[in-house]
C-alpha cells in the first residue's frame, strides 16, 4: 500500500547526481539503495516536465519515490510506502 504525499524536498546528491538522503518531516532519511529508476512525461500539452522518478529505500528500511524535475532542479517526495 502507498500514500501520495506530492510534497517539495531538500535532497543532497551524490557524485552521481542520485539521491543519498532528503528531508522530510522534521528529519533526515538516508537513503541506503535505490531500487528503481525511470523518466515520465508529465502533460507536456500544459508545460509539465519531464520527470525522473527515483524508488529509493531508507537506511530504516521504509521505501519511498522521490521525483526530479530537472528544468526547474526541484526534488519532491512524490510517494510513501507502508
Amino acid at each position: 500500500m502507498s500514500k501520495i504525499v506530492n510534497q517539495p524536498v531538500l535532497v543532497v546528491t551524490d557524485g552521481r547526481k542520485k539521491p543519498s538522503r532528503f528531508f522530510w518531516w522534521k528529519r533526515w532519511f538516508s537513503v541506503s539503495r535505490i531500487i528503481d529508476i525511470w523518466s515520465e512525461v508529465g502533460k507536456w500539452w500544459e508545460g509539465e516536465p519531464e520527470r525522473t522518478v527515483y524508488r529509493v529505500v531508507s537506511d530504516m528500511g521504509a521505501m519511498f519515490e522521490l521525483q526530479f524535475e530537472a528544468p526547474a532542479g526541484r526534488w519532491v517526495l512524490y510517494k510513501v510506502y507502508d
